[in-house]
């Protein structure tokens, strides 16, 4: 009986976190009629004319384009039935568990035909705003967004990747309002497919496990299959989750987070390598003057002394330094310090096994070789590794023709995500379509 059109907020007051009010120095009016709110009530009611009809965000000429590519892709007909669900993201009561089990082929259909209308829109916008779909941060919610688009497509006949054919519609319908869309339209699809077809090798797979699964008659989802099904198949949780409520059942979340945890834990050991540890506190030294550009030996002061992680290790801070501390993917350098004396048996040498950067400062790594090590205000002397250096700095030129050559052959938009550059060897990971042998 009541559609609200416009709801109003009346900005005034700060709230403060004692729980007092303190009036805002500019007060003003926030207004939520969004732009699909007011086509629905529009063309739902004929202009204003006649409101017995459904008013819905998807019955407006919004959605009708891309539902009729739908329909033209699967054969299926948008029918306009309401669905029958709990809020999302919760446990289903016992009276919507039932719904959910009941809905007619009809509903399911539109559930699918409005998810994934939905979800392209989502997609298409954020990958035109540069973000990929990965495993981590915002990426992940793509990835998920996509992959559940991906699963409805199933209830619709669709068995080879459809996704990213929709990216068309969209950027006809919306790119005069957003052009960057239309700009990125070729990327945008491209981005899609490539995600579809990674997820459609596990897809009917991992739908086959969970039916076996659901037939075993357990009322809850284990964690460790849940897990199963992200580790092997790719499903996110919340597509487990989801698949689970459309059966009356839930999952196991925290045994799955606790699995989660482990597995992170195991690549953290994997990935764990020996870092200069440093206190917060323990360097009060001045910005270290970088020469390495110019020089491969050079004279320095002595500003700290920290101890090292082993017995035999000293962190040492200089005024200036040649060496390049581990940078955008780039190792620290390594070389030589000496320790000069006003006899033999006081010179001291120690080997520099790794450079790094904390602010401003850089912190020398280094090992005693013989002699003593130095004090803080004392002269030393410093070298590069040169024949290191030089292994290094091809593998660092290399990188750069690298990503000149993805630009000119395979694409424009071949991003750069990280990069490894040491002597003996560089690696460079890019998000870009998949490379042909070609």
């Amino acid at each position: 009986r009541c559609i609200e059109i416009w709801n109003l907020v009346f900005i005034q007051f700060n709230a403060n976190p004692d729980g007092t009010f303190v009036p805002l120095p500019q007060r003003h009016v926030d207004t939520g009629m969004g732009f699909e709110r007011v086509t629905a009530i529009i063309q739902g009611t004929k202009n204003l004319t006649d409101f017995s009809g459904t008013i819905s965000n998807y019955e407006t000429d919004i959605f009708r384009p891309i539902f009729d590519e739908i329909e033209k892709l699967s054969s299926r007909r948008y029918g306009s039935t309401l669905p029958i669900v709990g809020r999302l993201g919760e446990t289903p009561s016992a009276p919507d568990t039932a719904a959910l089990q009941n809905q007619t082929e009809q509903q399911k259909i539109d559930i699918a035909f409005r998810v994934i209308a939905d979800h392209i829109r989502a997609l298409s916008f954020a990958i035109a705003d540069g973000i990929i779909p990965s495993n981590e941060g915002r990426g992940y919610v793509l990835r998920r967004v996509l992959r559940r688009a991906v699963r409805y497509g199933r209830a619709l006949g669709f068995h080879e990747p459809f996704f990213f054919k929709l990216v068309n519609v969209l950027a006809k319908a919306m790119g005069d309002v957003f052009p960057e869309v239309r700009a990125k339209q070729k990327t945008i699809q491209e981005t899609i497919r490539r995600e579809e077809e990674s997820f459609n090798k596990t897809l009917d797979k991992g739908i086959e496990l969970f039916e076996s699964e659901v037939k075993r008659g357990a009322s809850k989802i284990s964690g460790a299959f849940a897990f199963r099904l992200y580790d092997e198949q790719g499903f996110p949780l919340d597509l487990t989750e989801l698949m689970a409520r459309e059966r009356g059942l839930t999952v196991d979340v925290a045994d799955f987070e606790k699995l989660m945890d482990q597995q992170r834990e195991r690549a953290r050991r994997a990935q764990k390598k020996e870092t200069i540890a440093v206190e917060p506190g323990e360097l009060r030294s001045s910005p270290t003057k970088f020469l390495g550009y110019d020089f491969l030996e050079a004279e320095a002061v002595v500003e700290t002394v920290l101890a090292g992680n082993k017995a035999d290790e000293l962190n040492l801070v200089l005024d200036q330094t040649p060496c390049y501390p581990e940078m955008g993917g780039q190792v620290g350098d390594r070389g030589l310090l000496h320790v000069p004396g006003h006899d033999r048996t006081e010179v001291g040498q120690l080997r520099v096994v790794d450079t790094q950067k904390r602010g401003e400062a850089y912190i020398h790594r280094t090992r005693l070789v013989e002699g003593r090590p130095p004090e803080p205000g004392e002269a030393v002397r410093i070298s590069v590794d040169v024949d290191r250096r030089k292994l290094i700095q091809g593998h660092h030129t290399v990188t750069h023709l690298l990503h000149w050559a993805l630009h000119e052959v395979v694409s424009r938009d071949a991003t750069q995500k990280g990069s490894y550059v040491g002597p003996d060897k560089l690696t460079f990971d890019f998000s870009s379509a998949a490379l042909t042998p070609e």
